[in-house]
């Protein structure tokens, strides 16, 4: 029989920017016709800088994309994961604990728990998670990966398209809110009435600059978060008429709350409330001019995806990371582990 264990950890441990990274070294590579060795954290217990699904990639030539610690055990992994891997997979265990091997070897982790990577050579051509990846960033379907730790114990992770950003209005106060999103390795569209706004030369690095001349131009599927900040009521007025429709994870609101209450209210919303509005949007970090404002909507959005409150981590007790206890919301979202018996 199988007996499920308690589930632990979300699945988007590793940042969406990294994972582009981890994305381009390999393709350089396969082009190359280089072989690389993915190091994937596949499990931890107590305290871990990185969580289950952190990956790191090596080149054969020296190069290497991500990261399954703090910076501690890349440096072994580089010396060691060739003639670690050179007759197959294999799951190489970590102990910081102030009684296990790494606590007088030299790492400095100051973690106190146990690590789990496994260790796997992919040659060029050759299918691996990497693939699923792509797919998943591609096609925007979530997918899931089984980790066979050993006979005894598969762990099974799920991995979800990367946030898709819905950026209405593009005045200057819009760019560095784009930039921001496209560094953490979101998808962005830019989109707003006027063309002479909606530039692609405002917005070099968005995926998309639309000029929005009828509802319907964006696509919206289950991780896609939307804010307004066209500064004109017409153009917000219709959008939050058409948005109020889509359960959106996020969906923030630029201006002071008298705007929003009132756009409500001309929307015919005022008695029904999309539960997912942040109006005014943004955390409260005292932000003025618009890079600081950026700064406090993307912290916002990135809290609310992650089933957080953006509170002060000195405030929160137990954990630091997101964990499923956190929120029994969170159920899509977890890798369990699957005991055999």
């Amino acid at each position: 029989m199988l007996k499920l264990e308690a589930a632990t950890i979300v699945v988007a441990s590793q940042s969406m920017k990294e994972l582009e990274r981890i994305l381009d070294l390999w393709s350089a590579a396969q082009s190359a016709g280089e072989p690389v060795v993915l190091a994937t954290v596949v499990k931890t217990r107590g305290s871990s800088y990185r969580l289950p699904g952190a990956r790191l990639l090596l080149t054969k030539s020296g190069q290497r994309a991500g990261s399954v610690s703090g910076g501690c055990l890349e440096d072994d992994l580089v010396k060691k994961a060739w003639w670690l891997t050179e007759n197959g997979p294999i799951i190489r265990r970590y102990d910081t604990t102030a009684d296990g091997e790494i606590s007088e070897g030299g790492f400095g982790l100051g973690c106190n728990g146990i690590i789990y990577v496994r260790l796997e050579r992919v040659a060029p051509g050759q299918p691996s998670a990497l693939d699923t990846i792509r797919e998943v960033r591609s096609h925007r379907r979530p997918v899931t990966i089984e980790h066979v730790l050993d006979d005894q114990e598969v762990w099974l992770e799920t991995i979800n398209p990367a946030p898709r950003l819905l950026v209405f209005g593009a005045g200057d106060d819009a760019v560095p809110l784009t930039e921001f999103a496209r560094n953490l390795g979101w998808e962005v569209w830019v989109l707003d009435g006027r063309a002479h706004y909606a530039r692609r030369q405002k917005f070099p690095n968005a995926n998309e600059v639309i000029v929005r001349s009828s509802p319907g131009l964006a696509p919206i599927d289950p991780w896609t978060v939307a804010v307004l900040m066209s500064h004109s009521y017409a153009q917000d007025l219709e959008v939050l008429r058409e948005l109020s429709s889509h359960p959106l994870p996020y969906l923030g609101a630029l201006g002071p709350a008298k705007r929003t209450a009132q756009l409500l209210i001309d929307a015919g919303l005022d008695a029904a409330r999309p539960t997912s509005l942040h109006a005014p949007m943004g955390l409260d970090i005292g932000a003025d001019g618009p890079e600081q404002v950026a700064l406090a909507v993307i912290a916002e959005i990135q809290a609310v995806l992650n089933h957080r409150g953006g509170g002060a981590l000195n405030n929160r007790a137990g954990s630091i990371h997101a964990r499923a206890a956190d929120d029994p919301d969170a159920e899509k979202f977890q890798v369990r582990s699957i005991v055999c018996a």
